[in-house]
This record gives structure tokens, C-alpha cells and sequence, in this order.
């Protein structure tokens, strides 16, 4: 495994605003080959690393590194890449998906000689950006993996995110986009509100946390405490801010991207019982693209069905849409259940 940054520059961003000197982290497994044709994007998701797939590749795994080179890609503002906790340039701007997209586009091209993708793949934000990337860039991308993810921020999405913002800058210390001290009481106020979306009433009824090593619901909130405590309150405000500005629409016009634009095999792996990415949604969008099919996830599991690593029932029907996609396989309608 390599890892480094790619240096954007100054970026001119979807806002109008500059983000200056831009780093963008990434870091690759396995060999690209000489044409450099065998290349898999796989972009991180909120409150993720470039690391946080690691899980799901490697030799005959998920992603196989003995067949592709995978290449993940951090989110701006997310702590590896340029971010609040690292910006030096004032005022953290607002940064969107298509500006993310676009650096890495840039990276793929200038510092890895990579045109196409046979597959961008990813879970929630990651797989958020795979479909921008199908939209934005339809020429250089084959197919698209999009799990508990759709490409528009919907309404109870947006809902669900204001008030995770809201906890955020009600602290007494937050300004502008930054704190004057670790906002601890807010983030873990935070954390254990973001716990109750993450997974599914089920998940919780019958003590789903227990299978992850946690005895307790306090120990399990306890952990999530502890895991967002370890992230940046303003780094997590700003990705924040990001996913909530994502937005597509079906039709003509110049100002948003139009899903209509996709021409990637694009499989769609919604949960079922997801609180905010939700399956219906996820089935408007499809209706507008091409070549677009939907396999729910059936588990107790929420939005973190599509968790990479983390239960492995739901990571057989990820790996079954992976090899189904990479194959070239006639498409399918069905449900899977994990």
C-alpha cells in the first residue's frame, strides 16, 4: 500500500471562492498496470479515511488487488486533505461534491496517468461521489457501485443534517466555522444523536450492538463518543455542510448536474431500513438513469449495512454486486438479503 497527497493548488470552487494551496490524500493497493486501465476509485465517506476501506482489499477480496489497483481518495475537509484543522488561508469556504470530484480527476490524471475507470465505488458519501463522478465525467467511468447513497441531498436527508449542525454551532465557543476550544459537550451530544440514524430500530431492539463487542447500549453510545471526540468539530461541520449541498436534478438546465447525463452501469444498494439515504429515493434516481438497477440490502443494520467491514453478512451481497459489475454480467432486479 502507497500513500501521499496531490497538490490542486488554488482551487476556484463551485461557490466562487478560493480554496488555496489544496492537498488531496490518497492512497493506493495494488499495481497499476502499464496502460494504466485497471484502475478502481473507491472515495471516502463521512467521518472516514483513505484507510477505511481497507477491509474490503486486498489479494481475492472485495476489491482484488490482484486483479485492479484501488485508489482512495479523502474528502476536503474531512482531516487528511485540506481541511479547517489544517487550512491556513482563513475562513474555511464551503466545498462541494463537484469540487471534490473534480480534484480528484485531476489527481487520477496528472499524478497517476489514469483516463477511465472500469468502477467507482463507494458507501454513503463515497458512493455520493461515484455518481457525481458517472454525471460529471460519463466518458472516463464504466460502472458505479452507489451503497446506502443517492446522488441528491433529499429533504429528510437534509432534516436529519440540520440537526446534527445545529448541535454543532450551538456551542458557546463556534464562530464563522471554527471553535476557540474543542467543543466536547457538543460533540458527544453529536455523537450519540448521529448513533440513532445510523442504524435501524431493529439494530437496537435486539441489541445489535453486542455483535460489534459492546455489552451495553451506554457502552455503545460511550464508543461513539470516544470515535467522533478523535475527529476535528470543525472538520466534521464542514463535510457536513458539504453533503447537505449536494444536488442533481432530471431534466434540462445548466445549474445543477442532471442524472439523465450517466451513461456507467450504474447498481444501486439501498437498506431497506435506512433513515436517511431512504430506498424510495434511491429508486427515483434510478428511474432517470440508463443502465441503473436496485438491489436492497435487507438487514437490521440501517444505513450501516453498507459499513465497510463491519458486519460481514452485508459484505456478501457488496462483494456479489462487485463481481457482478466487473464481470459484465446482464443486469438484475432483485433483493438481497443479509
Amino acid at each position: 500500500m502507497q500513500s501521499g497527497y496531490f497538490s490542486c493548488g488554488d482551487v476556484r470552487l463551485a461557490s466562487g471562492q478560493t480554496l488555496h494551496d489544496t492537498r488531496l490524500a490518497w492512497r493506493m493497493w495494488g499495481t497499476l498496470s502499464d496502460r494504466a486501465d485497471n484502475c478502481i476509485l473507491v472515495p471516502a465517506y463521512y467521518g472516514g479515511s483513505t484507510g477505511s476501506y481497507a477491509p474490503l482489499i486486498g489479494p481475492g477480496n472485495v476489491f482484488d488487488t490482484d486483479r485492479y489497483c484501488v485508489i482512495t481518495p479523502g474528502l476536503l475537509g474531512a482531516g487528511e486533505s485540506t481541511s479547517p484543522s489544517t487550512y491556513g488561508g482563513g475562513v474555511f469556504p464551503l466545498v462541494d461534491m463537484r469540487d471534490n470530484v473534480r480534484c480528484q480527476r485531476r489527481m487520477l490524471r496528472e499524478q497517476f496517468g489514469v483516463e477511465n475507470l472500469p468502477l467507482v465505488a463507494g458507501w454513503s458519501l463515497g458512493g455520493m461521489q461515484a455518481l457525481y463522478w458517472a454525471a460529471m465525467y460519463p466518458q472516463a467511468v464504466s460502472r458505479v457501485l452507489a451503497t446506502c447513497a443517492t446522488a441528491n441531498c433529499w429533504p429528510q436527508n437534509k432534516v436529519f443534517l440540520e440537526g446534527m449542525e445545529s448541535i454543532l454551532t450551538a456551542d458557546a465557543g463556534y464562530a464563522k466555522g471554527g471553535f476557540a476550544a474543542p467543543p466536547v459537550a457538543s460533540v458527544k451530544a453529536f455523537a450519540r444523536s448521529y448513533c440513532g440514524w445510523a442504524y435501524s430500530p431493529d439494530f437496537f431492539r435486539t441489541h445489535g450492538y453486542r455483535e460489534l463487542g459492546y455489552h451495553t447500549l451506554e457502552s455503545f453510545l460511550n464508543y461513539w463518543e470516544e470515535d467522533h471526540l478523535e475527529q476535528n468539530a470543525a472538520d466534521l461541520l464542514a463535510v457536513l455542510r458539504t453533503w447537505k449541498s449536494s444536488s442533481f436534478r432530471h431534466g434540462p438546465g445548466d445549474d445543477v448536474l442532471d442524472l439523465a447525463d450517466i451513461t456507467a452501469r450504474v447498481l444501486l444498494l439501498p437498506s431497506v431500513n435506512d433513515a436517511y439515504f431512504i430506498e424510495s429515493e434511491v429508486r427515483m434516481e434510478a428511474a432517470w438513469i440508463a443502465q441503473a438497477d436496485v438491489w436492497p440490502l435487507v438487514t437490521r443494520y440501517g444505513h450501516c449495512a453498507g459499513a465497510p467491514g463491519r458486519f460481514d453478512e452485508a459484505t456478501v451481497p457488496l462483494a456479489r454486486a462487485v463481481t457482478s459489475l466487473l464481470a459484465g454480467e446482464s443486469s438484475e432486479t432483485g433483493t438481497v438479503k443479509g
